[in-house]
C-alpha cells in the first residue's frame, strides 16, 4: 500500500501492558512468512509443545492457517501469567505479523491512510501509553507489511440511494466529524446531532446537488441538526416496546462475543443461548448469565439512571466516538457495504450498549474507570463481528432509526 500514512488529529495513546486479552478468543491468521517462522522455531521439539498442535486450518475447505486455541479459546502460546510464549522466549519480531500489528489499524482513504487504534485493547481504550504519533514509523511499516499492495479503496455510499464520489464522501464524513468533536456540547448531544444530520441527508436528493453546492448544503444541515435535536433532551422518553426489544437483542449479540464467552458448541450451550435470547426479548426479571459482565442484575434495574457523574470515568466512552469519527473506520472498514448514514447509526447505537453494559457490571455501585474501559472494549469487538455487519443487524438498525427511536435510546440510557 503506497498511500502516505498519518495519525489522527486527535491524540491517541497506547503501549502494551501485557493484559493478554487479545490472546483470548482471537483468530490469528498466518501468512507464509508466519508459517515458515513458526516452523523454524521448532516448537514441536519444545517439551511443553510435543503433544500440542500449534496451528490449525481456518476451515474445512480453506487453504489458510491460524494459531491453534486451547479449549477455553485462549491462544496456545498464552502463558498462565498472561504473556505470549513466543515473545517471552524469542522476542517481538518472532511473533506472527497480525500479533505484532495489533491494535494498530490503517484506514485507507482516497489519498492518505489514517493510522488509528482498535479499542478492543484495554490500554488503547484507556489512552494509556505513549502518543501514537511517536510510533508512526514503526506502526506504518507493520501495517504496510500486512496490507501489501492492495488496490485503492472504493468510496462508501453516502445514503442507501446515493453512491457519490470520494470527494462527496469525504465532505460528508468531515461534517459528521465536526459535529462529533464539537466541544460546546457533551458527547451524548453530539451523537444525536450527527444522527439528525444522517436523517436529513437521507431526505436529500444528493444526486441533484452540484459539487460546489454541497459545502453550503452540509453547513445548513449541520445547523439544522443541532437545532432540531434539542427536543430529544427536553423530556427524555424511553424507547418504544419494539425498539427496546431490538436494542436488547443487539446487546445480547455483543456481550456474548469472545473473549467474554466461549462460542456455543454443545447442545447445552446452544439451549442456554436460546433461553437467554428469550429472556432478552422479554426484558423482565433476572438477566441470564451471558458474558463476564453479569452481576445478578434484573432488566428492570438496567432501566434506572446510571448515576455516573465523573467526567473522567466517562472519558473513555467519549474518546471512543471522537476517534471513530475522526478515523472514519466505522464507514470505511467496519461495514464496507453499508452507506455512511447507516454505518454511523450502527456506531451511535453502541453508546447505549456501552452504558447498558456498565449498568450490568455495576448494579448499585458507582461506575469506575475499569467498568467503562471494559464496556468500550466490548462494543469495539462488536464493530468487527460479522453478525453485526450483516443484513440482519442492518435491518435492525434501520428499524430503530424509524420514528426517531435511536436518539431516544441514546438520551434514555445516558441518564
Amino acid at each position: 500500500m503506497n498511500l502516505p500514512i498519518q495519525p489522527l488529529p486527535i491524540d491517541e495513546r497506547w503501549d502494551c501492558h501485557g493484559c493478554g486479552l487479545c490472546c483470548r478468543g482471537t483468530i490469528v491468521t498466518l501468512n507464509d512468512d508466519d508459517l515458515r517462522r513458526l516452523r523454524d522455531q521448532r516448537w514441536h521439539e519444545h517439551p511443553d509443545f510435543r503433544r500440542t498442535r500449534i496451528i490449525q486450518r481456518l476451515g474445512l475447505f480453506s487453504g489458510g492457517y491460524r494459531l491453534a486455541h486451547r479449549k477455553d479459546e485462549s491462544c496456545v502460546f498464552l502463558t498462565p501469567e498472561g504473556r505470549c510464549r513466543i515473545h517471552q522466549e524469542l522476542g517481538l519480531e518472532s511473533k506472527p505479523l497480525l500479533c505484532r500489528t495489533y491494535p494498530y489499524q490503517l484506514v485507507p482513504l482516497k489519498d492518505v491512510g489514517l493510522l488509528t487504534l482498535r479499542r478492543t485493547c484495554p490500554s488503547a481504550a484507556a489512552d494509556s501509553g505513549s502518543p501514537l504519533a511517536d510510533q508512526l514509523d514503526f506502526a506504518s511499516e507493520l501495517v504496510r507489511q500486512r496490507l501489501g499492495d492492495r488496490p485503492p479503496a472504493a468510496p462508501p455510499k453516502i445514503t442507501r440511494r446515493h453512491h457519490g464520489t470520494w470527494e462527496t464522501a469525504l465532505q460528508v464524513l468531515a461534517a459528521i466529524e465536526r459535529l462529533m468533536i464539537d466541544e460546546r456540547f457533551p458527547h451524548v448531544r453530539r451523537l444525536v446531532h450527527a444522527l439528525q444530520l444522517c436523517e436529513l441527508l437521507d431526505l436529500c436528493r444528493l444526486d441533484r446537488v452540484k459539487p460546489d453546492q454541497l459545502p453550503p448544503l452540509l453547513e445548513m444541515l449541520e445547523t439544522s441538526a443541532v437545532e432540531e435535536s434539542a427536543e430529544v433532551f427536553r423530556q427524555r422518553r424511553p424507547p418504544s416496546r419494539l425498539a427496546a426489544v431490538l436494542f436488547r437483542q443487539a446487546v445480547l449479540e455483543v456481550v456474548r462475543l469472545p473473549p467474554g464467552t466461549v462460542p456455543e458448541r454443545s447442545w447445552r450451550q446452544r439451549l442456554e443461548l436460546i433461553r437467554a435470547a428469550a429472556a432478552f426479548t422479554r426484558g423482565r426479571g433476572p438477566v441470564p448469565p451471558i458474558g463476564p459482565e453479569v452481576s445478578g442484575a434484573t432488566f428492570e434495574q438496567l432501566e434506572e439512571p446510571l448515576g455516573c457523574r465523573s467526567a473522567e470515568v466517562l472519558r473513555p466512552l467519549g474518546r471512543y466516538f471522537e476517534t471513530a469519527a475522526a478515523s472514519t473506520q466505522y464507514a470505511i472498514l467496519d461495514r464496507k457495504r453499508w452507506a455512511i448514514t447507516e454505518s454511523f447509526r450502527a456506531l451511535a447505537l453502541c453508546h447505549s450498549m456501552a452504558l447498558w453494559i456498565v449498568r450490568l457490571r455495576c448494579r448499585q455501585r458507582e461506575p469506575g474507570m475499569e467498568d467503562m474501559v471494559e464496556a468500550v472494549t466490548t462494543i469495539d469487538r462488536g464493530q468487527v463481528c460479522p453478525r453485526l455487519a450483516g443484513w440482519h443487524h442492518r435491518r435492525r438498525v434501520a428499524q430503530l432509526a424509524r420514528g426517531g427511536q435511536l436518539p431516544r435510546l441514546i438520551a434514555w440510557y445516558a441518564r
